[in-house]
């Protein structure tokens, strides 16, 4: 099973061989899956083989001890693959440094057309990040979850944030009718959801 981190950013790392297709036109990306929604980080693949993916702190979008699937998706020319998969779980990293040389693995997907992925020697390195502790209420914490939902399904992200502001108005007013946020709250509610945008970016 791998493991994410609500409170630390981490770098996925594997090894990749392309057969039919070449690197430098090849994409990775990977895919976390919980039972309600789906978060999406971008990585890259050097012209040795090397594949990194930056994974942000998740806090303030998946709980703690939360469980789903996650997957690396791989784009060579224009054939698609997902040759690596697993279960993970999500808890707070402790105080030290870990490197896992190797994870247990699904056999990898094998198109019957087009070029062939392996992956190899996936690990992850958990940068010990250190911030300012916020101070944010369970209710608060609750409401920018449900925010960032509403927001995802209806495709705001912090790219296409000046286009889509009434967007993000529109939502935010309309969960507030149903779900009313303090007076006091709303500061740091609408902080907290800029803020978990921008660090998806």
């Amino acid at each position: 099973m791998y493991k994410l981190f609500t409170d630390k950013a981490e770098l996925f790392e594997c090894d990749i061989k392309i057969e039919g297709a070449t690197l430098s036109n090849s994409t990775a990306r990977l895919v976390v899956e919980t039972s309600d929604y789906s978060l999406m980080f971008n990585g890259s693949i050097s012209s040795d083989g090397k594949c990194k993916v930056p994974i942000k702190k998740l806090k303030g979008l998946i709980d703690e001890n939360n469980k789903g699937n996650i997957k690396l998706e791989v784009i060579a020319e224009d054939t698609f693959f997902t040759p690596w998969e697993s279960t993970f779980e999500v808890e707070q990293s402790k105080k030290v440094t870990v490197e896992i040389k190797s994870q247990s693995t699904k056999k990898p997907i094998i198109e019957t057309k087009g070029p062939r992925v392996q992956v190899s020697k996936i690990k992850e390195t958990k940068k010990i990040n250190k911030s300012k502790k916020v101070t944010i209420s369970e209710s608060e914490k609750m409401h920018i979850i449900n925010i960032m939902k509403l927001l995802i399904h209806e495709n705001v992200n912090i790219d296409n944030l000046s286009i889509k502001k009434d967007k993000l108005n529109k939502v935010i007013a309309t969960y507030n009718q149903f779900k009313p946020i303090n007076e006091s709250s709303k500061g740091t509610v609408i902080n907290g959801v800029l803020n978990v945008l921008a660090k998806n970016k």
